[in-house]
């Protein structure tokens, strides 16, 4: 490969890289329309396990959200009812959030949602796997090694 085709293969990955997770992201928003929630909403649900609370704190560290993401978040899914915040008691100011009973139903369904995004991608499991080794080869070189 020449540095010319090189370069140009560079400047097409960022193109490919930017339709992509837009493609991505907008195969979940229209499966997750039918739930009233986003897929930032379904991120967020997705972690949080049932009958086990977590500090919002420990929520943006471990979804690499800032406060000002993760409160209005916060507040349309407590509005829907599929979460509760909690107080701590040794410190008020700290607060953890629990999946309601609403919630924890919801969240039943999102493995279904994710596997009806993953076929309609139209890969096989080999292309899957693969995708998902680079996906995650990725996160390791510069996302999980930033902290």
């Amino acid at each position: 490969m020449t540095a010319q085709s090189y370069n140009q293969m560079k400047q097409e990955m960022s193109y490919l890289f930017y339709i992509t997770s837009k493609e991505v992201i907008s195969q979940y928003n229209n499966k997750l329309k039918a739930y009233g929630i986003s897929f930032p909403n379904f991120i967020v649900l997705l972690y949080i396990e049932k009958d086990k609370p977590i500090y919002i704190n420990t929520l943006c560290k471990e979804l690499y959200l800032d406060s000002g993401t993760i409160s209005p978040i916060m507040k349309r899914l407590e509005k829907k009812k599929l979460i509760q915040r909690i107080r701590a008691e040794e410190d008020e100011r700290r607060v953890m959030i629990k999946l309601t009973e609403q919630g924890a139903e919801l969240k039943e369904h999102f493995s279904q949602i994710t596997d009806d995004v993953v076929d309609e991608f139209g890969m096989d499991k080999e292309d899957s796997l693969a995708y998902y080794e680079i996906l995650k080869t990725f996160a390791k070189k510069n996302i999980y090694n930033q902290e």
